[in-house]
């Protein structure tokens, strides 16, 4: 399964959640997710932008349940809540060093086109590194 398909299913199903919903801010919440997985899907860097969304999702809804499970003693629901929050702060974290090692080069032909790579200066008595930048336009 590709990203793309990927991000039109997921996008397809909070459409569906949003059309049976009632309540408006329910609604809001997941326009804006709606809003955030599709700027995730963007062309550069696909990939961890996806997989940072999905964390991020994640986490909201994880501690969303965490919080509800234990405002109403249920244990079950607690845990979930924990575990799923768990699961987006590894997914949040994965995606972070995904990236980090995608825009990480050494010459030009390591970057995705429309990339250069630069020498990103460090503060003194540190070692500088090479990061992929877009090319400045004409």
């Amino acid at each position: 399964m590709t990203v793309g398909t990927l991000c039109r299913r997921a996008i397809s199903a909070i459409f569906w959640v949003v059309i049976h919903l009632h309540n408006a801010w329910r609604a809001a919440i997941a326009l804006l997710l709606v809003c955030c997985l599709a700027s995730g899907c963007a062309r550069s860097y696909a990939g961890p932008k996806v997989l940072a969304a999905v964390g991020a999702a994640l986490l909201v809804g994880g501690g969303t349940t965490w919080v509800v499970g234990e405002r109403q003693n249920q244990n079950g629901t607690a845990n979930l809540g924990l575990v799923t929050t768990v699961i987006g702060v590894g997914a949040v974290i994965g995606a972070a060093g995904w990236l980090a090692a995608s825009v990480s080069c050494e010459e030009d032909p390591d970057c995705p086109r429309g990339e250069e790579c630069k020498e990103i200066p460090a503060l003194p008595g540190r070692v500088p590194y090479k990061q992929c930048m877009r090319r400045p336009g004409p």
